[in-house]
């Protein structure tokens, strides 16, 4: 703890109505416990290039409750950046009242003392991962913060009080906000979700939907994606008490065999357990993005358009999966996006689909240096 008695403290803090943003690859990947349950045991993801070691620290391994903090930090500098302010300093200091009233937790001692605690896991938690920021293709080894400082004033009565809080950012994610501006806008709602599983359900939903009519994963896939120790079938139990409730955020659920799924992107097998994710209704960040940039339509609006001739067909579920473990730090949505209208302004018969998107994938990344 250091004191600030002497010191007026500018702080920085999330205006009003701003919008949360999160990370895209902090959503695309595993990187936290789904359970406020300490966890100690080291955890280590391998899917398609991508490797992430995740090592507890003397609390615990940092959850998905206490990742609310890197996106309320990310989301102060994410705001600055659009007002036209140039950031260079890793290091914010903030009201922690400021914080724990923004994400919807208790302003109570309790509060404060679960807040303490939620920094220490995140100072004390080490990551190590081949995953790229600010263009740095070298494996990266750093906690979720790098530094905090609690800083007390004394009140007239003698009383100590926190005064303010000062994070340093670790470098990783400040290149991630700052340099390669891969953020999404996170639903208010988020901060409702009690259960960890439904809160990375909802990022696997907001990063892999988009504008698309549907997306559709395997359960194997989707329980791998979500860091998940469950047995399967617990898993799917998990999965139908989220469905039925009906809490996450702007999109529905359904769970089912592949057979019951009419979708060119389901499994080849009938028998495999998906689960089908629907947008309930275009949301405004994505209407007005979608204004900004008319070339970036969904994948089944430009299957629509044109001549027959040139229209790709939807790409299988396993050329997807395919193409996300050969370009993992892509997103292929995006790609798809500029597949499909590269064949219908070049007026392309497109043969086989499959090898088609996948050599223009190649092509597409190594022309172009990684700009999520």
């Amino acid at each position: 703890m250091a004191s600030s008695q002497q010191v007026d403290l500018f702080l920085d803090q999330l205006v009003d109505g701003a919008p949360f943003k999160d990370d895209r690859m902090l959503m695309e990947h595993p990187w936290f416990s789904l359970t406020k349950q300490p966890r100690r045991t080291p955890f280590h993801y391998s899917r398609g290039g991508v490797d992430i070691r995740i090592e507890p620290g003397a609390k615990g391994m940092a959850n998905i409750y206490d990742k609310d903090l890197l996106m309320y930090l990310g989301s102060i500098i994410n705001e600055k950046l659009e007002r036209g302010e140039k950031v260079s300093d890793r290091k914010i200091t903030f009201a922690a009242h400021d914080f724990l009233r923004s994400t919807k937790r208790q302003t109570s001692k309790r509060g404060y003392t679960l807040f303490l605690d939620m920094l220490e896991r995140l100072d004390g938690t080490r990551v190590r991962t081949n995953v790229e920021s600010g263009n740095d293709k070298i494996r990266s080894g750093f906690g979720w913060i790098e530094s905090y400082r609690i800083i007390e004033r004394k009140t007239k009565n003698g009383r100590s009080m926190m005064a303010g809080v000062e994070v340093t950012l670790n470098e990783w994610m400040f290149k991630a906000i700052v340099i390669d501006r891969r953020v999404l806008t996170i639903s208010p709602r988020y901060f409702d979700l009690s259960k960890g599983l439904e809160r990375r359900i909802y990022e696997l939903a907001r990063k892999h939907c988009g504008q698309q009519r549907s997306w559709l994963i395997s359960i194997p896939s989707l329980k791998e994606k979500c860091g998940s120790d469950r047995e399967e079938r617990k898993f799917r139990a998990d999965l139908g008490k989220i469905i039925i409730d009906a809490n996450i955020p702007d999109y529905t659920l359904k769970m089912g065999k592949s057979a019951d799924f009419d979708s060119a992107f389901k499994s080849r097998n009938p028998k495999e357990w998906m689960l089908e994710v629907r947008p309930i209704r275009p949301r405004s960040d994505e209407v007005i993005e979608t204004a900004a940039n008319p070339a970036e339509e969904s994948p089944d609006k430009l299957f629509e358009i044109g001549d027959a001739r040139f229209r790709p067909k939807p790409l299988s579920i396993h050329v997807i999966n395919n193409a996300r473990e050969r370009f993992p730090e892509w997103d292929i949505d995006h790609l798809e996006r500029e597949w499909a209208g590269s064949s219908q302004r070049n007026q392309l018969v497109i043969k086989d689909p499959e090898k088609a998107f996948i050599a223009f994938c190649e092509r597409y990344v190594s022309n172009r240096s990684l700009d999520l």
